[in-house]
Formats: C-alpha cells, structure tokens, sequence
C-alpha cells in the first residue's frame, strides 16, 4: 500500500468516525460485515432502525396460556468455571481470538 492509498483509507476512517452512516451503504456492507465479525459496533442508520423495529412489530404473537403453568426449570446448575481466577490480559486476547475463528467458521455455514 503506498502513500496516497493510505492516506486515502485515513481519509475513509475520518469520515466513518464522523458520519457512521456511511457504513450503511450496501457497496460498504463486506466492510461493515468484517468489522461487525471483529467484535465492533456498527451504529445503525435512521432507515435502518425504523426497519427493524417494524419487522420486529410484525413478529409479535400473542401468546395465550389458557390457565395452564408454566413449569420451573428443575435442571441443576451447569459447571462454571473457577471464579477466583483473575481474567489477566492474555486470556482475555485468547479468549477473542478463539471467538472469532468461531464467528469465521460460522460464517463459512460450518455449523458441527
């Protein structure tokens, strides 16, 4: 990468934290989809919003119960792990990393 292509992506990255909305065009969306699989977030544009919360409206049931309970979950708790270990920097950065091979494998259509 030279010179005038780094300035240029500098340029993009300034205009992003300016106006995130940028990311909402669809000619951007492999770069919105890798930045969203590194863990980052993606501020959501006005259209974008209004969008979801529309289908989300849409998906609402309702649920009727007819009288009957709903039973407790009675199975034991699972094992956790052991919570007097500190989480020092390296397993926090190994813990990420292993997050996100999951999130490529997935991507992938890797599901086992």
């Amino acid at each position: 990468m030279d010179g005038v292509e780094l300035d240029q992506l500098k340029q993009f990255i300034e205009q992003c934290k300016a106006d995130p909305s940028i990311l909402s065009d669809t000619m951007l969306s492999f770069f919105r989809d890798y930045l969203e699989r590194k863990c980052y977030v993606v501020e959501e544009s006005d259209e974008e919003m209004e969008a979801q919360e529309e289908d989300d409206d849409s998906d609402l049931v309702d649920i009727e119960l007819q009288g009957k309970t709903i039973e407790p979950d009675n199975d034991p708790p699972q094992k956790m792990g052991d919570p007097t270990v500190e989480v020092s920097e390296e397993n926090r950065d190994a813990s990420q990393m292993t997050k996100g091979q999951a999130m490529d494998v997935i991507s992938e259509g890797k599901l086992e």
